[in-house]
């Protein structure tokens, strides 16, 4: 993977918040130390309850829904490769977005929806998400995404208890349609996310990936994690937020979809084989 930033972050505001800011190829899930059976005699509560709670600790259900549209800028690294860069995310209500991550001598990073079309661009190429990969991104893209859990999930359990940086948290393992779990970890005290895990598809495979959110601040009443550090394959790379523009004016070519991405859409239709024709009925 060399350390190059390939896909979004999970959508931190998705579902822990909007995974949504910058794009990565994948991460690597580091185990977090299991409490002892004791420690979870307690009745645990359902999945519902723990989702529920972390919308509150988010700043609420009315907060989140005054906010349409999201314009987020911090910075983008990668310290073992000794590579930093800039990143700025657009995010619209219901389900568009563009993020950009630029790498000094490392090239450009993009990614984006206009609501049907999910794409990547990265100095190798440009190429349409489709099937897991895709279905993750709907996922990840929806704003306001924990607000609608129970539309973007067939299924969620609260499983146990596991720390998290010394942190009790709750464990939610939560079952999409299509494509593998995501199990994220809620703050037993706070209720806010700080950790999630989740296997992504790629071009090379299934890869674990762990992404954990921390510094926690208010934008419009409703909480964002600042830093969000995602481990891709061992190597580290870190999100630094340093603003954040609520109900901006975006302007609708933002989303506009790339001459790139125009072109593979036209090829693909040219190329996908005509139905074959149903046997005349009796």
């Amino acid at each position: 993977m060399n350390g190059q930033p390939r896909e979004r972050y999970g959508n931190v505001w998705g579902w822990g918040l909007r995974i949504g800011l910058a794009g990565l190829a994948a991460v690597v899930i580091l185990s977090g130390t299991s409490r002892p059976a004791w420690a979870q005699a307690e009745k645990l509560p359902t999945a519902e309850e723990v989702l529920d709670k972390a919308i509150d600790a988010l700043g609420g259900k009315a907060a989140m829904e005054k906010q349409h549209t999201r314009v987020s800028k911090g910075t983008f690294e990668i310290p073992a490769a000794g590579q930093k860069g800039t990143l700025i995310s657009y995010e619209a209500a219901p389900d568009k977005y563009y993020q950009v991550i630029e790498l000094a001598g490392g090239g450009k990073f993009e990614g984006g929806s206009d609501g049907e079309v999910y794409w990547e661009a990265t100095p190798q190429g440009a190429r349409i998400l489709e099937g897991e990969e895709k279905a993750l991104k709907v996922r990840d893209s929806r704003f306001n995404a924990p607000l609608y859990w129970r539309t973007l999930y067939k299924k969620a359990e609260c499983t146990g208890t596991e720390d998290v940086d010394e942190h009790l948290c709750h464990k939610v393992v939560m079952t999409p349609e299509l494509g593998a779990p995501q199990t994220y970890y809620y703050d037993c005290k706070s209720y806010l996310a700080l950790r999630m895990d989740l296997v992504l598809k790629t071009p090379q495979g299934p890869i674990p990936a762990e992404i954990r959110f921390t510094e926690y601040k208010k934008a419009d009443g409703v909480l964002i994690p600042q830093k969000i550090v995602q481990r891709v394959l061992g190597v580290e790379q870190i999100m630094n937020v340093d603003s954040i523009e609520c109900n901006a004016d975006i302007p609708a070519e933002r989303f506009a979809l790339p001459e790139a991405i125009k072109a593979l859409l036209a090829k693909s239709k040219t190329t996908t084989k005509p139905a074959a024709p149903e046997k005349d009925k009796p």
